[in-house]
């Protein structure tokens, strides 16, 4: 018999339900505070800037709140990436509820 374990998604909703947050968004927020730049975060994740400015505008959208903010760059560049204070709340609430998460799903038989 083969050894099983359990494995869950984490996802954080909105007060209509909608999946707002989850562990790839949170990587990405991650990254942008790291590089300080969407760009920079978006290839490192080998995402597209499109597709990385995209999930973080929907959730945007879907908080109500601002979770990075975004400075753009003329023809020479020179745009820059911030994650802010709710930003950073929402990924280390995210994180804990995964550690809480992995902790119970060790204890189940």
């Amino acid at each position: 018999m083969c050894a099983l374990r359990y494995e869950v998604k984490l996802w954080m909703v909105n007060d209509k339900s909608e999946a707002v947050f989850g562990n790839g968004l949170a990587e990405l927020i991650e990254a942008i505070d790291k590089h300080h730049s969407l760009l920079e975060a978006a290839e490192n994740l080998n995402m597209s800037y499109r597709y990385a400015l995209h999930r973080i505008s929907l959730a945007e959208k879907r908080l109500g709140e601002t979770l990075v903010t975004r400075v753009r760059g003329g023809a020479k560049g020179g745009g820059s990436s911030e994650v802010t204070d709710f930003g950073r709340d929402s990924v280390r609430r995210y994180r804990s509820a995964q550690v809480m998460m992995g902790r119970f799903l060790k204890e189940l038989p």
